[in-house]
């Protein structure tokens, strides 16, 4: 995605495969970090207000754990705090926003078929993050102001939203260039990203096979139907590209078998049968691809409960179990299932048999939250939303669950506060100032100590503060 904001003048770069150089210190930039991340930050809060996200904590932990551990293995990247953003839409896409932002649209699970593959895609995206393209691509055109780059940033959102030709467009009118010189240059950064992201792949594990592998299928698609995928749009791909990456490939340790990964299997199952209306779509799509034979028993799950057969759904999913009784991922999905059918003690026994193996799985401790709100049992889900809430404060999800439970328990001061967090996540500043100023009248109605009070005043504070920087 970040191929969208290369588009001031810039001189062409030439290298040979192999021996792509690095395009200019990233240390020398006039443009901090610091700043890239507010203006990250701030992008991040509009698109969440703007967008359709794919809300499911078992997919947001696999996918940030993921894209972490590549990052472990992306020695440049000097923005270690990442924020990952699901985008519900079936079209393949995936973008960076400067200051360690990663969106993924659903429809890359649906498409890449290897773990491997899915793993190629995130790992060139990190590059972009790591070389600071966005940053590098400012300071090249000299006097450009804050306003210059919120109309890239601009562009970035709506192309994101699956729209590139329009965000193109935004950005188009928003700077005027040659159109040669921006294709050289968005040409040259994605060779950048391609041999950094490969770099990143093989040191995490994977097979540098994958990257020239899934631009392949890409092209094939664009060839097929007429029209690119989202990702294509906004990612040029050449020939000489898609040449360059399978030389590269070729240069590096021996060729390695495609990685499908035991999880992602499963999580690509359980999006495939989210995705399509129809569980026999669904399960047509499936079987057009060979599987494991755990993720074909976890599409039989998946069909079965989509023909209203709850009891065989679980036998299924138990069998998993039963095959496999230390796999964290099927023991969610078994006590996902019971919560499903409220089947409350046997839930509440597989819940506490998980957090024996992983005391602070989110997924899990998400699920548990969920059950308690469904039992009205309001004061033991707002205790479980408070801990997520700490354990993953950047997550409007978690914040917005807590305000609903803590409204529930009539904790009313915590009711606002958590509400204030959920608007200034989702880029309503105004509102979440509001909410601190109710939760401070309410603590002074309840007479709370004078510590807590000056704390929500100073939270206001930093809130304020916060709106004055991002606001772009």
């Amino acid at each position: 995605m970040l191929a969208l904001v290369l588009l001031l003048p810039a001189p062409q770069v030439l290298a040979e495969v192999g021996e792509l150089p690095s395009l200019g210190l990233t240390s020398a930039l006039e443009i901090s970090v610091h700043q890239e991340r507010l203006l990250g930050q701030g992008w991040l809060r509009q698109f969440r207000a703007q967008t359709r996200l794919y809300q499911d904590p078992l997919v947001q932990d696999y996918t940030e754990r993921l894209l972490q551990r590549l990052a472990t293995y992306n020695t440049g990247l000097e923005q270690k705090e990442l924020d990952l953003v699901l985008v519900n839409q079936r079209q393949l896409n995936a973008f960076a926003v400067p200051g360690g932002v990663v969106g993924i649209n659903t429809g890359l699970f649906l498409f890449a078929a290897y773990e491997d593959e899915f793993a190629s895609v995130a790992a060139h995206e990190l590059a972009h993050i790591s070389q600071r393209h966005f940053a590098r691509r400012v300071e090249a055109s000299r006097g450009a102001q804050w306003t210059a780059m919120a109309g890239i940033l601009a562009g970035i959102l709506v192309a994101s939203q699956g729209h590139a030709d329009a965000g193109v467009a935004a950005i188009a009118g928003t700077q005027a260039a040659a159109i040669q010189s921006q294709l050289a240059w968005s040409r040259s950064y994605e060779q950048e990203a391609d041999r950094i992201g490969m770099e990143t792949l093989v040191a995490a594990g994977y097979s540098p096979e994958a990257m020239p592998r899934m631009f392949a299928q890409m092209q094939r698609v664009a060839s097929l139907s007429g029209r690119p995928p989202e990702f294509l749009l906004t990612h040029p791909l050449t020939e000489s590209r898609i040449a360059d990456a399978q030389a590269r490939a070729d240069q590096m340790s021996g060729k390695r078998a495609p990685i499908r990964g035991k999880d992602y299997e499963m999580i690509r199952t359980r999006i495939i049968f989210n995705q399509i209306g129809s569980a026999d779509d669904a399960w047509t799509l499936f079987s057009r691809q060979q599987a494991s034979p755990a993720a074909e028993i976890y599409a039989q799950a998946l069909r079965a409960r989509g023909e209203n057969q709850p009891e065989r759904a679980l036998e299924l999913l138990q069998q998993l179990v039963k095959e496999e009784p230390e796999w964290l991922l099927v023991q969610y999905l078994v006590a996902e299932e019971l919560v499903r059918q409220k089947q409350w003690q046997a839930a509440a026994a597989q819940l506490d048999e998980l957090a024996l193996y992983a005391p602070g799985y989110y997924p899990a401790l998400f699920l548990r939250g969920e059950m308690h709100m469904q039992l009205q049992q309001w004061d033991q889900a707002r205790r479980i939303f408070q801990q997520l809430s700490q354990q993953r404060p950047g997550d409007p999800d978690v914040w917005f669950q807590l305000a609903e439970a803590a409204g529930k328990s009539d904790r009313q001061v915590q009711l606002h506060q958590a509400r204030a967090e959920y608007f200034q996540l989702t880029g309503r500043f105004r509102q979440a100032s509001s909410q601190l100023d109710l939760a401070v009248e309410q603590a002074r109605l309840q007479d709370q100590p004078w510590g807590v009070q000056a704390a929500i005043r100073e939270r206001r504070r930093e809130l304020e503060q916060q709106r004055s920087l991002m606001e772009f």
